[in-house]
């Protein structure tokens, strides 16, 4: 008999984890949804609708969700595995409970106190590669004692993995703290998941997920921009290519015309040429260049079309959309982290 495994979604954005588990087809273990937190309005209301959240327990703040500090909080519905792609703008002082000033520092203690509290069998969390460089990379040291230490101890197990490895054709770095009670299992010694060939994937290179018809006039950069967007200042060595077959890391403020070195630009020449992998050669200042759709975003990030139908019927502007896409979890590193974690310890354990 298959083990149902109940998560709850924290920090859920617009789903990239429950989209992950949703694809994974097991033998051993199947999944149901049975919560999820999310602060920020817009992502609320896609997550509501594309991840059929409308009967799920719906938290909106994580500082609400009852643990042993906070007994008066939400309780959250019984769950076996927490998912948590949490926030890290402020780790410069870690260490648990100590000199943490600013609030969203303090988010991956939220995440210690519920796994303290609620002794989930699994955990899944996410967040950027730069923890490897706060505090000389001591800050990632002391993340995993304190993951390995909470509530009864858990076996971890820690990936610093790129989308593009994993059938995404963006360049986007992301760092997986893998959790499992020690009481279930025996450390095992696994390696991150296996690769993934991207030739293969659905889409192998950006020009494959480009929208090849009549695009919204709003994504084309300004004429009065274009030199600041796409030249390269003589004392700076940025690389300001567009056309890349591999897309920059997507940024929450793609609705900004950053410099070329930071978002990801493309000519009508690569958009409608033939060869994905060779970058045309353009005139800068008279050729139509335009930045990636939300459509493009989400495919970018893994997600299915509908999420730029929901979004477009939702009404949610196009710069409220693109933080939502930044900000997100690419749905098959999800997938692979998740489905690799767990084969490994419920195949070995069966």
């Amino acid at each position: 008999m298959k083990e149902v495994i109940k998560y709850f979604d924290c920090f859920a954005g617009i789903g990239g984890f429950h989209c992950g588990a949703q694809k994974i087809n097991s033998d051993n273990y199947t999944f149901e949804h049975v919560a999820y937190c999310e602060v920020e309005t817009n992502a609320q209301k896609v997550y509501e609708v594309a991840c059929n959240a409308k009967n799920i327990q719906k938290i909106n703040d994580v500082r609400d969700i009852a643990t042993k500090k906070n007994p008066g909080g939400i309780k959250v519905k019984d769950f076996d595995m927490l998912f948590a792609g949490f926030p890290c703008q402020s780790f410069s002082n870690v260490g648990y409970r100590k000199g943490f000033d600013d609030p969203r520092g303090q988010l991956f203690f939220y995440i210690l106190d519920m796994l303290d509290y609620y002794k989930p069998k699994y955990f899944v969390l996410e967040n950027v590669q730069k923890i490897h460089t706060i505090k000389g990379g001591n800050l990632l040291g002391e993340m995993k004692q304190a993951l390995k230490e909470i509530g009864d101890g858990y076996i971890l197990h820690t990936w610093d993995l790129m989308a593009s490895d994993y059938g995404l054709p963006q360049k986007r770095n992301r760092i997986f703290f893998c959790g499992i009670r020690k009481d279930l299992a025996e450390e095992l010694d696994i390696e991150e998941p296996e690769k993934v060939d991207l030739s293969k994937a659905k889409y192998p290179t950006t020009w494959h997920l480009l929208e090849k018809g009549n695009v919204d006039s709003k994504h084309y950069i300004p004429a009065g921009s274009r030199k600041t967007i796409l030249t390269k200042p003589s004392n700076w060595q940025g690389d300001v290519n567009i056309d890349n077959s591999i897309a920059r890391p997507l940024t929450a403020t793609m609705s900004k015309w950053h410099r070329a070195n930071q978002d990801n630009y493309f000519s009508i020449s690569y958009i409608k040429g033939m060869n994905p992998y060779e970058r045309p050669e353009v005139d800068i200042e008279s050729e139509p260049i335009r930045r990636i759709t939300p459509l493009e975003g989400f495919r970018l990030q893994g997600f299915p079309d509908k999420y730029a139908d929901i979004a477009s019927q939702l009404k949610i502007s196009y710069s409220a959309q693109y933080k939502l896409i930044g900000n997100a979890l690419p749905v098959d590193l999800a997938y692979a982290v998740i489905k690799h974690f767990l084969d490994s310890y419920l195949e070995y354990n069966k």
